[in-house]
């Protein structure tokens, strides 16, 4: 009896960060679903803003939203090719909204480009498949 009270206990540990990572994806599903809906609104405000600064502000706006839709699958699906994707869009974003120095853009480059080559030549059939 006291072998099967600690089986369970043992099988509730090994359960629990799984169903930790789903209640935190669902709390960020529930922030980026908030964060989608202020980005449509402020896109219907286009004449309160100079255009840069608008179009700037809706880019950072989507890509995070990007950016945390991606990262809700990787803490669901757990594959290295759903890493990298959170990787490269979080790279990315950084490209297309920051405003940086051209040695640092290159630098963001030159690590898509690797990640897209480990992604292309490293990884096996079943690092596109999702854990069980």
């Amino acid at each position: 009896m006291n072998k099967d009270i600690l089986g369970r206990i043992h099988g509730f540990i090994l359960r629990m960060p799984s169903f930790l990572e789903k209640v935190v994806a669902a709390i960020l599903l529930v922030g980026v679903a908030y964060s989608c809906i202020q980005l449509g609104l402020h896109v219907g405000s286009l004449t309160e803003l100079a255009f840069d600064a608008y179009i700037e502000d809706i880019l950072v706006t989507a890509f995070n939203a990007v950016i945390v839709i991606e990262f809700i699958r990787m803490l669901i699906k757990h594959s290295m090719n759903t890493i990298v994707e959170v990787l490269i869009f979080a790279i990315a974003r950084g490209l297309v909204v920051g405003h940086e120095a051209p040695l640092e853009t290159l630098v963001r480059i030159i690590c898509i480009a690797i990640l897209l080559a480990c992604r292309k030549y490293l990884f096996y059939e079943r690092d596109f498949e999702e854990e069980i």
